[in-house]
């Protein structure tokens, strides 16, 4: 990481300035269709393709056709470590730790020994995401704040004792809760790998309170933001719900206000009609008429990242499009870049590779 003149730069192992233009998701198994049972996507690449290696190559081949540059979250790890930049999801919550118990404390370097030490010297890895939309206050998991939290659990449990500590004070507890969780999987991080990024926990910007960024400043190098534009009036309605949450306006300014760190937009999407997935779950994401309207959008929150000195990188959420009868959670979105059926969206992917040319890397 390098902050040059007025902008924030990654950098490769070549010294060279790099923006981030990534992908979630990349990956030949694709997700279950709920109502047949079906993974539509796996059984066209085991028909299309000899072996992984061979999709993985192509999947790699088209995305720097279309200008990315990164595979990102929840992508084939391993096929992709020898073909391009790639991220890795740790996944040190475990479904929502107690972040003070001993359980957390022997499960972080267990997981970083095993995923963390055999690819502390690969060139191509971008850097370490330590979770995904973890629960830091009152969203749509529950409406309790983290002390409620942990004034929940077993009387003798660590975070427990914490949190009695903090009875009435909602806020301090949060910020030495955040504080607690960088701190011990940063250092675990740092031990074993001293050459690659720490990029955040992928904090929904639609749930996030202001202590945790402020609580990340000294433990991570980027502050990683799922940031979707959604229908007018949500995100507001939220910060009235859920509240005070970080403010989205500006373009995620307060974000790097709050942490001191540069920012990386780590999900957004926009949605066509022009798709087989029907987009009806969940009904907050934008939906456009045409793949036109699509890239259009595509391309004005890009953009934007582009312009803002403070961010380095963006990373769209999806390869694949989710299946017509939903996955497992219901969501039924033409997220993809490709169809079900490995066939790109070439009337996105035209505009979108012209966007894609204009990565401030690419224009120093």
């Amino acid at each position: 990481m390098a902050e040059v003149g007025e902008r924030w730069w990654l950098i490769t192992p070549e010294g060279e300035p790099f923006y981030s233009v990534g992908v979630n998701d990349v990956d030949p198994r694709g997700d279950t269709d709920q109502e047949s049972g079906i993974c539509p996507y796996c059984e066209a690449v085991e028909l299309i393709y000899d072996s992984p290696e061979a999709w993985a190559e192509t999947a790699a081949a088209r995305l720097r056709s279309w200008g990315f540059n990164t595979v990102g979250a929840w992508s084939e790890d391993e096929l992709f470590a020898p073909l391009m930049p790639y991220t890795v999801l740790l996944n040190f919550g475990g479904g929502q730790s107690d972040f003070f118990s001993d359980e957390f404390l022997q499960r972080v370097p267990t997981i970083t020994e095993e995923r963390v030490v055999p690819l502390r010297g690969d060139p191509n890895l971008l850097g370490w995401f330590l979770d995904n939309e973890l629960k830091w206050g009152k969203d749509w998991r529950s409406r309790n704040t983290m002390l409620d939290e942990y004034l929940l659990l077993e009387e003798t449990s660590p975070g427990r004792q914490v949190a009695e500590q903090y009875q009435g004070d909602p806020e301090g507890f949060l910020l030495a809760l955040a504080k607690q969780y960088f701190r011990v999987t940063s250092e675990a991080i740092r031990e074993a790998d001293p050459n690659h990024l720490i990029l955040g926990a992928r904090a929904s910007s639609l749930s996030m309170p202001l202590q945790v960024p402020q609580a990340a400043t000294a433990y991570l190098d980027v502050f990683s933001v799922n940031f979707y534009a959604t229908i007018d009036g949500l995100f507001d309605g939220l910060d009235e719900t859920w509240g005070p949450l970080v403010p989205i306006d500006g373009w995620l300014s307060a974000y790097y206000e709050l942490s001191g760190l540069p920012l990386m937009a780590t999900e957004f999407s926009f949605r066509s009609r022009e798709s087989d997935p029907p987009n009806t779950w969940p009904p907050i994401y934008l939906t456009y008429d045409t793949q036109v309207e699509q890239a259009a959008a595509y391309d004005e929150f890009v953009q934007k990242c582009f312009d803002a000195t403070y961010i380095v990188g963006q990373h769209w959420f999806e390869y694949v499009d989710q299946p017509v009868g939903g996955r497992g959670d219901d969501e039924d979105n033409n997220f993809g870049l490709i169809t079900v059926n490995d066939e790109p969206y070439d009337g996105f992917l035209g505009p979108v590779t012209i966007t894609n040319s204009k990565a401030p890397h690419l224009s120093r």
